[in-house]
């Protein structure tokens, strides 16, 4: 059974959404002290998954420009809000693709001409990208009455959310541990 178009292109945003979620989490749980151990490893998972992710949301693009359903045109796809079919909803998942190109392009072109700590700031960007893909795929995505799909998108925000929170309580809980060692010492 040939999948038609229209099919593809789920498949791929879908894909797209799932390696971009896994690749956060993965990136988040890089910085755990629970996984000290395994930071290269996750590092690889993390960029790994990042990369199919990126691939996929580039064939989800262009499928959207052959679909003989609702074609976009190329200006569509890259003017935030300029395409005739759900403009607010397809400008989002635009966005969302702009973001990630700008933290691809900062962590694998741009890392060492910029610095640390911008690439830090930019790198995190990530997090309103994969938002924004969330709400894209949950309004624009077709699968959406699918419950299992309900839950995965449900699922997968729990995680992020809560590795989230686990990077940002460890954070502060290694400022604090720095801020203690450098105290000087009352005689």
């Amino acid at each position: 059974m040939l999948l038609s178009t229209w099919e593809w292109i789920r498949i791929c945003g879908f894909l797209a959404y799932f390696y971009f979620t896994v690749s956060i989490i993965f990136g988040l749980l890089r910085k755990s002290p629970a996984v000290k151990s395994h930071k290269n490893l996750l590092f690889q998972l993390h960029q790994s998954a990042g990369w199919f992710g990126f691939a996929a949301v580039i064939v989800h693009m262009l499928l959207l420009i052959v679909d003989q359903y609702e074609p976009y045109r190329i200006a569509e796809l890259l003017i935030p809000f300029a395409s005739d079919y759900e403009p607010v909803l397809s400008g989002l998942g635009t966005i969302a693709f702009y973001l990630f190109l700008m933290v691809f392009l900062s962590s694998d072109l741009w890392l060492r001409k910029m610095g640390f700590s911008l690439w830090k700031k930019v790198h995190f960007a990530v997090l309103p990208a994969w938002v924004i893909s969330l709400v894209h795929g949950v309004l624009i995505g077709t699968d959406t009455v699918n419950p299992f799909i309900l839950l995965f998108y449900w699922s997968t925000a729990t995680f992020v959310f809560i590795f989230s929170l686990i990077r940002i309580i460890s954070g502060q809980y290694k400022k604090k541990e720095k801020e203690v060692k450098v105290k000087p010492v009352e005689v």
